[in-house]
């Protein structure tokens, strides 16, 4: 008989305690991999560059120069496997151990669709664009929309991603709680953009009680999921559908909009559409804050690297162009400007923005 094991943090326990201890396991080969494989390919990494200067006449700069550094070394391709074959033991044991109690997790969205605090709006005849139904991002199996159980299998394979670093939502607190606030210190309305399970955008209206917030995402299985944790959390929030460069928002509605981690896996076309959507969502004097992928030209020899095998190997094809282009600028065509004394920047990987008045 399966029953309820509770939870781990935030979210559903594994239906069964091996299933636990296999993902435990899982965990713990992806933590070995960036605890031994890691500082090996970079110490390796440094003599082949000096190789690679010594057949050209130049240090490697390019990915193309990174590739051909770094591709052919043994603790490389290690590496690579040991990251790719951990990523599909996760999602396939997520998968299976949410499949066995799935009556029982299906009705508990069903549940939260007429409950609240806050509330969930989706479509069960919503069309998908054919730039994210054609992938399936960090290779989970249907995607973020196909599987109806997609927010839990997302929520306990992100917790194995961070290596149970992430168990509470630290990562999103910590972004949600660094948010700048508009000068005029008035937060009534926040948006947060491909909110997925909604992490962000429950920790933003821990920071603003008194505000509505809002969470969107284009998969409905994410805004239900999210929906449902928000209600166990205590949290009056709406989450609705929406793909982020088509907001269903008045202009000027918004006194904060947040996204994070989200650029990378969307065509920059489909950036530019958001972004403008953004400014016009934002009222004068309003803020938005982003955290996505470090820039291309942050990273060193090694983060070139691995960041070209994410995005052929883990579902990211959107990544490369994406840290190719300077996300300030993009800000500043649609209109916002950095935030003063920062040149939008408080980390690399982030950028605070503010609405001209």
């Amino acid at each position: 008989m399966i029953v309820d094991r509770g939870k781990i943090g935030t979210m559903p326990a594994a239906s069964e305690r091996e299933d636990e201890a296999y993902l435990d396991f899982v965990e713990g080969m992806r933590n070995w991999n960036f605890l031994a494989l890691d500082p090996v390919l970079q110490a390796r990494a440094q003599r082949a560059a000096q190789d690679f200067e010594a057949r050209h006449g130049r240090p490697p700069t390019t990915i193309e120069d990174a590739i051909e550094t770094l591709h052919a070394l043994p603790i490389a391709a290690s590496r690579n496997r040991v990251i790719r074959s951990v990523q599909e033991m996760f999602w396939d044991r997520v998968i299976a151990t949410y499949r066995k109690r799935e009556p029982e997790l299906l009705a508990a969205l069903d549940r939260a669709d007429r409950s609240g605090p806050g509330s969930v709006t989706w479509d069960p005849n919503f069309v998908y664009p054919d730039y994210f139904a054609t992938v399936e991002f960090h290779i989970q199996p249907g995607n973020y929309h196909a599987d109806p159980l997609a927010g839990y299998i997302y929520h306990y394979g992100t917790k194995v991603f961070f290596r149970g670093a992430n168990d509470h939502d630290e990562r999103q607190r910590e972004f949600a709680f660094a948010v700048p606030v508009p000068r005029d210190g008035i937060v009534r309305r926040t948006l947060d953009l491909a909110c997925s399970i909604g992490q962000v955008t429950t920790a933003m209206k821990e920071r603003f009680p008194q505000a509505e917030v809002w969470g969107i995402d284009i998969a409905a299985p994410m805004v239900r999921y999210a929906h449902k944790r928000a209600i166990e959390l205590g949290l009056d929030v709406h989450f609705a559908q929406c793909a982020i460069e088509d907001l269903r928002f008045p202009d000027n509605s918004f006194d904060i909009v947040t996204s994070m981690i989200i650029f990378h896996e969307v065509p920059l076309e489909v950036t530019k559409r958001a972004l403008r959507e953004i400014a016009r969502v934002l009222r004068p004097g309003g803020v938005y804050a982003a955290s996505d992928f470090m820039p291309a030209s942050k990273l060193d020899l090694v983060g070139t690297y691995l960041r070209y095998i994410d995005s052929i190997d883990n579902g990211e094809p959107y990544a490369e162009e994406f840290i190719s282009v300077d996300m300030t600028d993009l800000l500043r065509e649609v209109g916002l400007r950095p935030m003063p004394g920062s040149e939008g920047w408080t980390r690399p990987w982030r950028w605070y923005s503010e609405k001209p008045s």
